[in-house]
């Protein structure tokens, strides 16, 4: 019993030791299988000139290599694990680990196979972290007689890839020259010399490109790579105002049938080279063939905006222009073609919204006339800067001028068309005449104040008559503690330049200086504060008079009926499930307004920051016909970068028609404001802007 007991014993250890064995391999097998597979899809690329990494392969090939390493450490093919971990964390861009495992591999295994391939991976790992000294030092051993071709090619590659990818373009060159001209494959030398064509093209040496992209074809590459420095040399021409040839070197691609998939592209590009030759007629003809093309809508997208283009600056044509835009629109509103055809069609489509339609007679009111030259300036500015029309700009300022002389902005329109004829004509002549009709003419308005620091003769005897002059002088007095003399130049913006942009300034001041030198020690201050909240609401100087005094604002019965609707349409949201009035954590929707994402309090934006772009057109949803307003004013809280462009927005008050508030979102999110006026430390921050919407005259 004892014998056949010992050799049941034995039997039974020895199969537990095969089995111990048999899934340790397995599991090393299934890591260098994976590994095998992503490597081969890898180096494939590579020939083909677009590399791929199988992320979840190399990841197989981590996890089963980790096994491997944590339980079985003596085993014989631990630097093969190692090795293949390594390799697997460099591909999937985790490089400090990768190191940290070929640096174990080095160590421990000095004698391994992999050596040569662990220094390279080491090296290039050092290179992804920047830490340039200790990778160029690696690299300089490889690059050496030491090691073999292959190695040396890749260490060449792998440096010459890095200064490239970093736009340092001349650091690269040798590198490919060397895998070029010493130690590459065919495929190497392929890639390495359509590195150095690549190069000389992005740094805009386009003579050396063209001439770079012909070695390249004289190499005889595969499908792609023909493609790629054909084309290219194609565009190189064109810049070399070598246009026939640049349109020779397309002709072969569209010749050849293994291109037939990428005609349309050519066609466009062949286009373009009839445009640089001045032969419109023929681009045309070949723009509206690609227009046509329904299996390309990208292609035919970019056909139409160029037709567009075509229509609105050589022709000057501007409702086939926007026809064209629009069809652009249509088939790739998504891309940048897109949104670059809807940006042109909805600057030609403003020109009616701008169109003069104020008459003055004696009910004409001065808000009326400054909302009518408001928006004529904003014609002309979209004749300058979006629809290239100069002469058309100058005609729409003057005519501003001329036919609302009262308006507020009557002495900037005065100062940009200065600029037009400085920048336009090159007329100084005009120009200075412009700048001095102003300063004659309209001194007392804000924007002399900018003429006075363009002559640099701000502090000058010129230099008075205008709001900020006083308020320059209030401040020069408090800071020297005359504060009877600092109150008196704020009443005077008060009493003489109501439609200053200083004038609200200068009110607040008044009662801000009583506040902090001349304080009656009653509730005098109080109610002067909370009288100029409710006489100026919504500005940013009645927000500071509000911190003052933890003021709530009497409410208008207009700002009523607005919230009524607002509360209507979220009460489904307020009620508590089990019906009670449970109001502990409500908030005011009209408070909500001015209640940033942080919780803080925010105020209205300022009135003179106002939009002057729109990239997106607004058009009243159908899905709205039945609402009761005729116009409703609705809040966002907006937060604009530094080119007065929307960073971030919230659409505060929103309807109860998912369609409306999206289009409203749409919109906002596409203004650009004018931004000159708002205080730098504002910038950047969120603040609250109101937009009214007019429901559609056949709607009402």
């Amino acid at each position: 019993m004892t014998i056949r007991r010992s050799t049941l014993l034995l039997a039974i250890s020895l199969l537990v030791l095969a089995m111990s064995g048999c899934v340790y391999y397995n599991t090393f097998y299934n890591a260098r299988k994976a590994f095998n597979i992503a490597e081969n899809a890898r180096k494939e690329g590579l020939k083909r000139g677009h590399p791929s990494i199988n992320a979840g392969q190399y990841n197989i090939a981590i996890e089963k290599s980790l096994k491997v390493i944590e339980n079985h450490p003596n085993s014989k093919w631990y630097d093969d694990a190692l090795y293949v971990l390594g390799v697997s964390y460099f591909q999937t861009g985790q490089y400090l680990k990768s190191e940290r495992r070929m640096r174990e591999l080095l160590a421990n295994y000095p004698e391994s196979q992999f050596i040569k391939e662990v220094n390279l991976y080491l090296a290039k790992a050092k290179l992804q972290q920047n830490e340039m000294a200790e990778a160029m030092t690696l690299f300089e051993v490889l690059l050496s007689d030491e090691y073999d071709r292959s190695i040396r090619a890749e260490a060449g590659m792998a440096i010459g890839e890095y200064h490239y990818e970093n736009r340092d373009y001349d650091l690269a060159e040798p590198y490919f020259l060397f895998v070029r001209d010493s130690v590459g494959t065919n495929e190497e030398v392929e890639k390495a010399q359509e590195f150095v064509a690549d190069a000389y093209f992005n740094s805009f040496q386009f003579d050396k490109a063209l001439g770079a992209y012909l070695q390249v074809l004289g190499l005889e590459p595969e499908k792609d790579l023909k493609y790629h420095a054909l084309y290219s040399a194609a565009i190189c021409s064109y810049r070399l105002q070598r246009i026939a040839d640049g349109m020779d070197y397309l002709k072969q691609l569209s010749d050849d049938e293994l291109y037939f998939d990428s005609l349309a592209v050519l066609k466009l590009a062949t286009a373009y080279g009839y445009e640089l030759d001045e032969d419109i007629e023929g681009a045309i003809s070949i723009y509206e063939e690609v227009s046509l093309d329904e299996a390309n809508s990208r292609a035919a997208g970019e056909a139409n905006l160029n037709l567009g283009l075509i229509y609105q600056y050589e022709y000057d044509d501007l409702k086939k222009a926007k026809e064209y835009y629009d069809l652009s629109t249509r088939l790739s509103r998504s891309s940048d073609i897109g949104r670059l055809a809807l940006q042109k069609s909805s600057d030609i489509g403003k020109i009616e919204t701008y169109a003069r339609s104020l008459t003055i007679d004696s009910a004409t009111t001065q808000t009326q006339i400054d909302e009518a030259a408001h928006t004529q300036y904003l014609l002309s500015e979209l004749y300058w800067f979006q629809l290239n029309k100069p002469d058309s700009a100058m005609l729409e300022m003057q005519y501003l001028i001329d036919s609302f002389p009262t308006a507020y902005e009557v002495p900037k329109a005065m100062l940009a068309l200065s600029r037009m004829y400085t920048e336009g004509t090159n007329d100084s002549t005009a120009a200075d005449s412009i700048i001095d009709l102003i300063i004659s003419n309209y001194s007392n308005s804000d924007y002399v104040g900018e003429l006075m620091e363009m002559r640099n003769l701000i502090g000058t005897e010129a230099d008075t008559g205008y709001a900020q002059v006083y308020i320059r002088q209030a401040e020069e007095f408090i800071d020297e503690g005359q504060i009877d003399s600092a109150r008196a130049r704020y009443q005077y913006v008060v009493d003489n330049f109501e439609d200053s942009k200083f004038f609200l300034q200068a009110k607040f001041a008044t009662i801000w200086l009583t506040e902090q030198y001349q304080s009656p020690g009653d509730s005098s201050l109080i109610f002067a504060y909370n009288e100029f909240v409710d006489s100026f609401p919504n500005t940013f100087w009645s927000e500071e008079a509000r911190k003052r005094t933890s003021y709530t604002p009497q409410r208008s019965f207009r700002d009523e009926l607005a919230d009524q609707e607002v509360i209507d349409s979220t009460s489904q949201e307020i009620a508590p499930v089990d019906g009670t009035a449970d109001t502990s954590d409500y908030v005011d929707p009209y408070a909500a307004i001015y209640i940033g994402p942080d919780g803080d309090s925010i105020t209205l934006l300022y009135p003179e920051v106002k939009p002057t772009v729109f990239r997106e057109e607004f058009e009243f949803p159908l899905e709205a016909y039945r609402v009761q307003w005729i116009q409703m004013d609705f809040y966002f809280q907006i937060k604009l970068d530094f080119s007065g462009r929307v960073e971030d927005l919230r659409l505060m008050t929103p309807s109860s028609i998912e369609e409306l508030d999206n289009r409203l979102l749409r919109y906002v999110q596409g203004m650009i404001f004018d931004i000159a006026p708002m205080p730098i430390e504002d910038q950047g921050q969120w603040k609250v802007y109101k937009h009214q919407v007019q429901k559609p005259r056949e709607l009402r």
